[in-house]
């Protein structure tokens, strides 16, 4: 099942990136047919591609979704709940689309009234959704009957599933396709609630982890040379304390067996290359990278700032402008992963990916910077403007127009975000990095 968001991240895509994305919606839609799957829920990521090419992708490759609260003039082509017979029993899937959805002709309808009559019974409710996580906690205490909620809203993956106030689980595997989430379920007979059987083995891996960190910590403060080096370790060891408490409060409290009556095992199980892979899957991939390689794109170029010579975009000038008065810092950036962003994009093949290229270019979120991955204008990588901001302004006038000298963390995370680089990201050891 999948709880949607597959097609685009937000519920906008810029027009100079509409053709990319439908291309490569076309991908992953002949995918999922190929690999299987039995419950999607199309989600506003997915709607941002337009109701009419979202149809007819569903149509051509039988995508079988489901969409319970979204009531529109001219009817939806897809059932508000799918039915599953698994291992005997029944499973019956209901498709929630939360409120942000602005789609014409069409409202978003309360869930709360539609499975508040759900009866708690020995049939298996599943809830597809993607709505805040508060959305998704209000619904399960309106509706007893549910019994699972799984979520695609925002980036976090739950090794665990959160217990609910109505005995279910709520379940998120993340974004990005880098998790697979297998639910193994048991249940018993007559009333349900639900117990996850790994929840004290994850929550103690979580405390052991923590107690390390904290560790490590300790030792590099120790070592600290500056008060402000270690101001900075007090801040992260604030947080490691804060899951380290967590963890250890939840597995005190881990549910002995036999308190509840149902039970389940979750895994998210990394897709890395230790998967063999899906043979048709990996050649219909195969086929679209080599196709899209090296394809122009069909958006025009938009704005009469725009510069497609090697000499910057919009407001951004690229790195060649700075060095002349900046060498010993760009000899530094020579030496980091920024500089090597693009490259490593293209060694995949995944330099034309909308969802990919733009944390791997300068300015690409900026609404003035770039917004076709084949004119770039010179400003592949994270250049230096990437970090300290555009510099046209500042090449012109150094003295009128001034930089950022000392980015925030807050420009940082834009792409270290925990959902892009997998929570790799950490303050103090990224920052020395790039340091100069």
């Amino acid at each position: 099942m999948d709880a949607g968001g597959l097609f685009s991240r937000g519920p906008v895509i810029a027009p100079a990136a509409v053709a990319d994305h439908e291309a490569k919606a076309g991908l992953i839609a002949e995918a999922y047919a190929l690999g299987g799957i039995d419950a999607m829920l199309p989600a506003r990521g997915d709607f941002a591609l337009g109701r009419a090419v979202l149809e007819g992708l569903a149509a051509k490759h039988a995508l079988p979704y489901v969409v319970s609260n979204l009531v529109c003039a001219e009817p939806l082509p897809w059932p508000t709940t799918r039915r599953l017979e698994v291992g005997g029993g029944g499973v019956v899937v209901y498709g929630i689309v939360g409120p942000e959805l602005e789609l014409p002709g069409c409202q978003v309808r309360d869930p709360k009234a539609l499975l508040a009559s759900l009866p708690v019974d020995d049939t298996v409710y599943i809830v597809l959704s993607d709505q805040k996580r508060a959305r998704d906690e209000a619904l399960a205490v309106a509706a007893p009957g549910v019994d699972f909620i799984v979520s695609s809203d925002g980036m976090e993956s739950l090794a665990s599933p959160v217990a609910l106030d109505n005995g279910g689980l709520l379940l998120a595997s993340g974004t990005r396709g880098k998790l697979l989430g297998l639910l193994e379920v048991n249940p018993a007979a007559g009333g349900r609630s639900w117990r996850d059987d790994g929840a004290g083995v994850a929550r103690a891996e979580d405390l052991a982890a923590a107690q390390a960190k904290l560790k490590e910590l300790a030792e590099r403060k120790a070592q600290a040379e500056d008060e402000r080096a270690r101001d900075r370790i007090s801040r992260q060891e604030e947080f490691w304390k804060k899951k380290e408490t967590k963890a250890a409060d939840a597995v005190a409290h881990a549910a002995p067996a036999g308190t509840v009556e149902g039970s389940v095992k979750n895994e998210l199980r990394p897709l890395g290359t230790d998967i063999a892979e899906h043979a048709p899957t990996f050649a219909l991939v195969s086929a679209f990278k080599t196709a899209h390689s090296g394809a122009a794109s069909s958006a025009p170029a938009t704005g009469t700032s725009t510069q497609h010579d090697g000499t910057g975009m919009g407001p951004y000038v690229g790195n060649n402008a700075c060095t002349g008065c900046h060498a010993e810092q760009a000899a530094q950036w020579e030496t980091t992963g920024h500089a090597r962003a693009w490259a490593a994009l293209v060694a995949q093949e995944r330099q034309y990916d909308p969802d990919c290229y733009t944390c791997h270019v300068t300015g690409a979120t900026d609404r003035e910077g770039p917004k076709d991955p084949r004119r770039l204008g010179g400003l592949e990588d994270v250049g230096c403007e990437a970090c300290h901001g555009a510099g046209r302004a500042h090449v012109a006038g150094p003295q009128q127009s001034h930089l950022v000298r000392s980015p925030p963390t807050s420009q940082c995370i834009t792409c270290h975000d925990s959902r892009q680089d997998g929570g790799r990201f950490d303050e103090a050891t990224y920052r020395a990095r790039v340091k100069h």
